[in-house]
């Protein structure tokens, strides 16, 4: 795109159409507004604080589901549209999260609790299904299926693992620390820790710059609930004091906001059709071996801090075994389906180039051997001949007065005079003997082990016979004839190069006296 002296940068227009989005505008505004309203004096202590915790909250989500569903329309790549889709049924579960512990704030029961991070896992399993389909990759690309269902699986198994490492344990042994919120705040930093990573690797892989601003902003906006949910865990475990800056609120806030822009900027311009990370399907095994350290080291951790739950650090150690175990068999499967699939691609690449080179050598009319292809079997064919002593015979053949037919009938009818001509020749030769097309109307046979040159007479009789037939092109008949020069090895030469000269000299002969004709060199 050209652009004048006084015309800004697309960078330039693409911010400032953002900045004056009307979604992201009503969060900016509705952020302001509750960062400022604890400040007022009007309101009572008690609306205030209701504002400030609970509302801004639900009112901030469900505008970032709106900003994500109303763009899901204006997305043409379906991979797209079920990626905003699986981000917004995220965002959605985090909306119910926050509303269940809105309402049964007061019932700190291991029912309610387990109920609440239930509805957050169901947030991060929906995002971390959504990273799955990568919507900056093309939809035309090979996938395997079968590492795609297992990589996915086990996605779900870790977050599922952790979850009841961290509540449902706590829950079932009625630990003392699971009266508190430590365990569910361990959980959601985790988890976030584990989106951040996730994200950071799609944004590396993404191959268009809008892909990678929409992951930029989608790793921003996990990054500050990571800080969030890290203070929030610190304040719990009294790390921290009990009051903090009203500018902190903003960290709360962020995520919310950055969900808004993600999906504005993800609907300015589809990102369909781009490349992908060559590697893709070949590191699909890593992320299950991954998994399984990553319990390890996270048990390992977390046995190291000194509290008396013994039964509780005992069915988790118990618990990490059976999901190493998990792993480690999901983790055979996928390299087998991996070795499997590298077998028959290899197979399949090495048929393809097969049947790429076996294209060269073909002429792509009639099918038949082409010069070069012609070339190389006669001189294998000499060679042969030389040291076995036997005889070879090399006959040419011209269709005589071809140009007629194209003049007289066109081009469509000298390609099926030449396709039923190939087809005919073919037809007479034996499987050992070569036979190609020269070029334009010219066709050459090789016969190897000719025992009598009579042999190659007979075959050459048969030819001219089945030529007096005629060629059928649509409701005409096509009448043609034949010269053929007939050379044999070793009395016309020791050499390809002079058995074709040696053919070409009779056939001119042939030709010479009218044609349809046998001439032996």
């Amino acid at each position: 795109m050209v652009t004048g002296p006084n015309t800004p940068p697309s960078g330039w227009l693409t911010g400032r159409k953002l900045i004056l989005d009307p979604w992201v505008l009503t969060a900016s505004i509705l952020t302001i507004v509750f960062l400022v309203f604890p400040d007022l004096e009007g309101p009572s202590l008690t609306i205030r604080s209701y504002v400030a915790d609970y509302f801004s909250t639900l009112v901030l989500l469900g505008l970032a589901i709106a900003a994500v569903f109303q763009g899901i329309g204006s997305r043409k790549s379906e991979r797209e549209q079920f990626f905003w889709r699986l981000v917004g049924i995220a965002l959605t579960a985090w909306l119910i999260g926050e509303l269940t512990a809105l309402l049964f704030y007061d019932f700190e029961s291991p029912f309610t609790l387990a109920a609440v991070d239930a509805l957050y896992l169901c947030y991060y399993m929906a995002f971390a299904l959504a990273l799955d389909i990568q919507p900056q990759t093309a939809d035309s690309r090979l996938q395997i299926r079968p590492l795609r269902v297992l990589g996915s699986a086990g996605r779900v198994l870790f977050l599922s693992g952790l979850f009841i490492y961290f509540v449902i344990l706590p829950s079932t042994l009625r630990a003392e620390e699971f009266l508190t919120w430590v365990p569910s705040f361990s959980l959601y930093v985790v988890l976030d820790l584990y989106l951040v990573a996730r994200i950071a690797q799609e944004m590396r892989r993404a191959s268009t710059t809008r892909s990678r601003q929409v992951y930029g902003l989608l790793l921003a906006a996990m990054l500050f609930a990571l800080a969030t949910d890290s203070v929030d865990l610190a304040w719990i475990a009294s790390y921290l004091p009990d009051t903090f800056p009203r500018v902190a609120d903003l960290c709360w806030y962020a995520p919310m906001i950055l969900f808004v822009v993600a999906a504005r900027v993800g609907s300015f311009t589809s990102a369909s059709g781009s490349q992908v990370h060559p590697d893709d399907d070949q590191v699909r095994g890593v992320p299950l071996l991954v998994y399984s350290l990553g319990f390890a080291l996270l048990h390992m951790v977390l046995s190291l801090i000194p509290h008396a739950a013994g039964p509780l650090q005992s069915a988790r150690a118990f618990q990490v075994m059976v999901w190493l175990i998990i792993f480690g068999f999901l983790n055979v499967i996928q390299n087998s389906i991996i070795q499997r699939e590298i077998r028959l691609q290899s197979r399949q690449r090495e048929e393809a180039e097969a049947h790429i080179l076996e294209l060269s050598r073909r002429d792509p009319l009639t099918r038949l051997l082409n010069r070069r292809a012609l070339e190389e079997e006669l001189g294998r064919a000499v060679a042969r001949a030389n040291r076995s002593g036997m005889s070879l015979g090399l006959m040419f053949i011209d269709l005589d007065n071809f140009k007629v037919v194209n003049d007289t009938y066109g081009h469509p009818a000298g390609d099926s005079v030449l396709r039923e001509a190939a087809a005919r020749i073919k037809a007479l030769t034996r499987d050992v003997d070569t036979v190609a097309r020269y070029g334009g109307d010219e066709f050459v046979l090789v016969f190897e082990a000719l025992d009598d040159p009579s042999g190659a007479e007979m075959v050459a009789r048969r030819i001219l016979d089945g030529f007096e037939m005629g060629f059928q092109f649509e409701s005409g008949r096509i009448n043609l004839s034949a010269s053929i020069g007939i050379a044999i090895h070793p009395v016309n030469g020791h050499s390809p190069e002079k058995l074709f000269e040696a053919a070409d000299r009779a056939m001119y002969v042939v030709k010479d006296r009218g044609g349809s004709g046998i001439e032996f060199a």
